[in-house]
């Protein structure tokens, strides 16, 4: 009777190992819709040219690898308007996110993955943020949307 209750705890641990379940990666962590939530320029908060892009734009990471991205901004100061609209491919590889928006090598852009959760997008670009010559660290951080 104290073999049975033995073996019966053995495999009831057993079993509980094969329902460990394997944590998500970052190419299904990213799908569904980001919005903006801060950024960052050269280590410096940035803040966003208006309300609008705060709290309207957004990001879409679909399965079948096709990236959205809307912008907003409030130009007649009648309320915010969608001034832009971009569509193109992504992919992920080693932490990196790579968007392309078109056929040219400059429509290509790669993102440093510094935090992907289910709830936070933190990305990290040297771009020339301000059209000075210079490349700036520009890091995104993004919230999923609800």
């Amino acid at each position: 009777m104290v073999f049975a209750a033995t073996l019966f705890v053995s495999c009831s641990d057993d079993d509980n190992d094969n329902d460990v379940e394997e944590p998500l990666d970052q190419s299904e962590l990213i799908l569904g819709e980001w919005n903006y939530i801060s950024q960052t320029l050269n280590g410096e908060d940035i803040e966003f040219n208006d309300e609008c892009q705060k709290e309207n734009e957004y990001q879409i990471y679909t399965s079948d690898g096709v990236y959205h991205q809307t912008e907003f901004e409030n130009i007649t100061g009648n309320g915010c308007e969608q001034v832009a609209s971009t569509v193109g491919t992504w992919s992920i590889e080693d932490s990196i996110l790579n968007l392309n928006i078109g056929s040219d090598p400059e429509d290509h852009s790669a993102l440093t993955i510094l935090e992907l959760s289910e709830n936070t997008l933190k990305y990290q670009i040297k771009i020339d943020y301000d059209n000075d010559g210079v490349l700036d660290d520009y890091i995104g951080i993004l919230s999923r949307r609800n």
